[in-house]
């Protein structure tokens, strides 16, 4: 009679510990439907977004674009309506001649696209080597070279002088205005011997060629971009121009994104 006691005991344990069982099962369920779900949602808002930027700014369909929304749950974002930031890597991106890799960030992105977004910028970067397709916009002369010194653009040629080719190279300070990239003549290498921009005006030998040296060459860019971003800086950073574009406030769904703008 006494042993039978804890045997009767045991089974109620065993049977109290099937609801959890069940619970446990359908919380992992649910935690893996909810993270398959959130990979479907950014997977899909990161094409609609790639397929608005093609658009926009006019690229073949094939143009590589990464869309990152960062580590976090893109379905808890999507509740509030917006989007927190949106992250976009270009890195081959074509405005005319000029190529460059551009890393673009959105924040406060409205899913309501006729709403405006909170800040957009544009980091667009070139190399020397692709800045050399604008060869004729940095000089009246012939442009042999193109090298990042910073805070210059240093491109070399030769100038005729007196029957010979004298070396010259040109220190250019980038900058942008009124939607243009332009690049003004800062210091001047002759033959040798480095001048300011005002040195090389008052120089008994050198003055006559300040006219041709010192010209300011520019681009207009803003033509090869939608009408919402504005251009505001230039800077050499290392081995690269980097160019900024800034687009606060635009409305994703306006008609600024889907026109060009242009140079004043």
């Amino acid at each position: 009679m006494t042993d039978a006691a804890p045997g009767r005991s045991s089974a109620p344990r065993k049977r109290r510990t099937r609801p959890f069982v069940v619970i446990a099962s359908v919380l992992v369920v649910l935690i893996v439907g909810f993270f398959v779900a959130d990979a479907a949602a950014k997977a899909y808002a990161g094409s609609q977004i790639k397929a608005k930027l093609v658009a926009a700014m006019g690229l073949p369909a094939s143009t590589e674009v990464t869309v990152d929304f960062g580590s976090g749950p893109i379905l808890f974002q999507a509740l509030s309506g917006s989007l927190s930031f949106v992250d976009i890597r270009v890195p081959k991106l074509a405005f005319g001649a000029l190529v460059g890799a551009a890393d673009i960030r959105a924040t406060g992105v409205p899913l309501d696209t006729s709403q405006p977004l909170e800040t957009l910028t544009v980091s667009y970067a070139v190399t020397a080597t692709n800045l050399e397709a604008l060869a004729g916009n940095l000089s009246n002369l012939k442009v042999d070279s193109i090298a990042m010194r910073s805070p210059e653009v240093v491109a070399t040629a030769s100038l005729p002088l007196f029957g010979i080719a004298v070396p010259v190279g040109l220190g250019l300070t980038p900058s942008v205005s009124a939607g243009k990239l332009d690049f003004t003549p800062t210091t001047i290498d002759v033959a040798g011997q480095t001048f300011t921009s005002q040195q090389l005006q008052a120089s008994p030998v050198f003055g006559s060629l300040a006219t041709t040296l010192l010209q300011q060459q520019s681009l207009c860019i803003a033509q090869y971009l939608p009408k919402a971003l504005t251009a505001r800086s230039a800077h050499v950073v290392g081995s690269t121009l980097v160019l900024t574009f800034t687009g606060n406030g635009a409305v994703l769904g306006g008609s600024a994104f889907t026109t060009k703008g242009s140079c004043s």
